[in-house]
């Protein structure tokens, strides 16, 4: 995982107007919270903070008066168009004691069952870890370029370095299936047509009783 500083200033205020003011100043608010007392209101520049973004850096840390906060980020809210960082909640952590997050699943690799036709079917896409701050990973890769059809892979077969997964390890992440016939579709529709229970309505009810 990589780190970087940041820089924080306290930020007065609540509401949409005080956040769109600091918006319009280059900078994102945000908030503070985990370790610390009280939840700190804060404001960091967007540009800095959107080019740590694209370093894929994960664990801050925001320098907020002349203290330094280790923070990962909890939840960050963008624009719906223009793409652009509206937000973000970051999580205190303290150092040397593990925390509990989730991490996404990365596959690499085109597996020799694709290539011969089968249907790569993603069935898990992160996972839980329990791990140290220093050492949270940004994604938990997967090379399947092994796989054959029929091959799959389940939790307990993913690397995990320096933390430890609280997911079922006997659940699928994902596994290589023949391709569905023309034919198996047109039968899979036709069953969950007869599963489906007729509707009879109070009209139809009243004139078979009669």
């Amino acid at each position: 995982m990589s780190e970087s500083l940041l820089m924080a200033e306290a930020r007065e205020g609540k509401g949409k107007s005080v956040a769109r003011r600091i918006r319009r100043a280059g900078r994102v608010p945000a908030v503070i919270y985990g370790e610390v007392k009280q939840p700190l209101n804060i404001a960091v520049d967007a540009h800095d903070l959107e080019m740590k973004l694209r370093e894929k850096v994960s664990l801050f840390n925001i320098s907020l008066d002349g203290k330094e906060h280790p923070v990962i980020i909890r939840e960050i809210q963008f624009h719906p168009v223009k793409s652009n960082v509206l937000h973000v909640d970051f999580l205190q952590v303290k150092k040397g004691h593990k925390i509990t997050m989730t991490v996404p699943i990365k596959l690499v690799g085109k597996s020799e069952g694709v290539k011969a036709g089968g249907v790569l079917e993603e069935l898990k896409r992160e996972v839980t870890i329990e791990v140290l701050p220093k050492d949270i990973p940004d994604s938990i890769v997967v090379d399947i370029s092994g796989l054959q059809m029929g091959d799959g892979v389940q939790v307990k077969d993913l690397l995990a370095e320096n933390f430890e997964i609280q997911d079922d390890l006997e659940d699928l992440v994902c596994r290589v299936e023949m391709p569905r016939t023309i034919e198996e579709e047109e039968e899979e529709e036709e069953e969950e047509e007869m599963a489906e229970p007729e509707v009879i309505t109070s009209k139809e009810k009243e004139e078979s009783e009669s």
